[in-house]
């Protein structure tokens, strides 16, 4: 082997360390099967569980409702770039679809499939159009230096369209287990959503096909039995005098004696309510959403759902959507030349994640009381312009620091400059005014005291 080959060698192998020995043979031809982690089955899961559906589409609607923003940057001097071809496209998407319904469908295959795929379509290498791929169709194809070579895509009819890896945004959660599979939350919350089906299929039985009579009547004694005959005439006789609105209450006269005994059977037997309860607040468990926001009020007040919403956007909601952008960033943005290069969520209008006026100001007049902003500062962050005397800290002149043995660490005023406070004329005393004769004169005629004397 030349020294060519060898260098050429040395860099496949490193392009990724793992990659010959992390992939199977027929992964590099067909796609890397995804069947064990996100089946197509779990699509079906949104049309046959109640639980399942009402959480992802909660899901849906709140993360659907946020705006991403691109820019510039991304420090505090970030810029947006609204007209930057990649946001204009996202805004875009495709003749047929909209930005919001782009993000809510991610968000169902998501909370479904734990993955969603983007197919950006180009014309001369610049991205023209978006176009979401069913999850449960697409199988990326892992590579041993390139990671992923490509993406398979399994049409309707059978067929087969292959898109290279720079022509797919591939969004998914991370799986410990297979990195080349999303790790749906629908895999650790399917046997709840199933015994919740279960149940519900049992109770919808119960009331189907369990035993509807109102209850029995059978001989007095058990020294007594009736015939055929004898049955069918008091079933026939029960049914014409006692059955119907207009024979409600009446006495019922036998030719025999017999005995009536009534019938009852609940769901309670099988613990259906508190057992549905169960079942869902596991399911909500697994997708990061309090089961109050959903109906279940159990332990909820009007005072603490606000903390329910923040405490689901501070632990779920929010940390799956800067994933989600940080794949935009990886991988959508580099397809275009020049323009925004970081993309973020604004949460400003998520009402759970807003602070109080009165709390935003009580934090800020602190801020800026211990000098940790300036007044341009907080003016900047207000969108306010900039103002001469704002880039100095005002501190309070009763607060100094302490001295290593404890004591107030003064300035020194034994500087021959005076401080500003003491040569500002406005704080001298004013000297006397003199007045002359006629000065007083015209004074006392401005006070309409003319002929008096001085």
């Amino acid at each position: 082997m030349g020294l060519v080959d060898r260098v050429l060698a040395e860099h496949r192998r490193r392009s990724w360390p793992v990659g010959d020995g992390a992939l199977l043979g027929f992964d590099g031809v067909y796609g890397h099967d995804q069947s064990e982690f996100s089946p197509d089955e779990y699509g079906d899961y949104l049309a046959t569980s109640n639980d399942i559906y009402s959480i992802v589409s909660l899901r849906a609607r709140m993360l659907s409702a946020l705006r991403l923003g691109f820019y510039r940057g991304d420090t505090s001097d970030k810029v947006e770039v609204p007209d930057s071809p990649a946001a204009q496209l996202y805004r875009y998407v495709n003749p047929f679809w909209t930005a919001k319904r782009l993000a809510r469908m991610d968000e169902l295959c998501m909370g479904t499939w734990g993955e969603t795929y983007w197919a950006v379509e180009k014309d001369r290498g610049q991205p023209k159009e978006i176009w979401w791929l069913k999850p449960s169709r697409v199988q990326p194809v892992p590579d041993e230096t390139g990671y992923i070579s490509q993406f398979v895509y399994q049409s309707v009819t059978g067929g087969a369209i292959t898109f290279e890896a720079d022509e797919i945004v591939w969004f998914r959660y991370p799986n410990p287990i297979d990195e080349f599979s999303p790790l749906s939350p629908l895999a650790a919350a399917r046997l709840a959503a199933d015994t919740s089906s279960a149940m519900m299929k049992s109770n919808q039985q119960l009331f189907s096909q369990g035993m509807q009579a109102a209850g029995i009547i059978v001989p007095a004694t058990d020294k007594v039995t009736f015939t055929n005959e004898q049955a069918d005439d008091l079933e026939l006789h029960l049914k014409k005098k006692l059955t119907g609105t207009k024979n409600a209450h009446k006495w019922a006269v036998l030719r025999y004696e017999a005995q009536f005994k009534q019938l009852s059977m609940s769901p309670k037997d099988a613990e259906y309510a508190a057992g549905m309860g169960l079942t869902f607040a596991q399911a909500c468990r697994a997708y990061g959403i309090h089961p109050t926001l959903l109906g279940q009020s159990d332990g909820a007040t009007l005072a603490n759902v606000r903390e329910f919403q923040r405490g689901a956007w501070e632990t779920a909601l929010g940390p799956d959507a800067d994933f989600k952008a940080e794949d935009v960033r990886e991988q959508y943005l580099p397809m275009f030349r020049g323009g925004a290069d970081h993309v973020e969520y604004d949460y400003s209008k998520v009402p759970a994640l807003q602070e109080s006026e009165s709390e935003v100001w009580t934090r800020e007049a602190q801020a800026l009381d211990r000098g940790a902003i300036t007044i341009n500062e907080w003016r900047k962050r207000r969108g306010l312009p900039p103002v001469p005397w704002g880039d100095r800290p005002y501190m309070p002149v009763n607060k100094a620091p302490l001295a290593p043995d404890g004591s107030l660490d003064l300035p020194d005023t034994s500087e021959t400059n005076p401080p500003d406070d003491e040569t500002n004329p406005a704080n001298q005393p004013e000297s006397p005014r003199i007045l002359d004769h006629l000065a007083a004169r015209r004074l006392l005629a401005e006070l309409h005291l003319n002929g008096a004397r001085l």
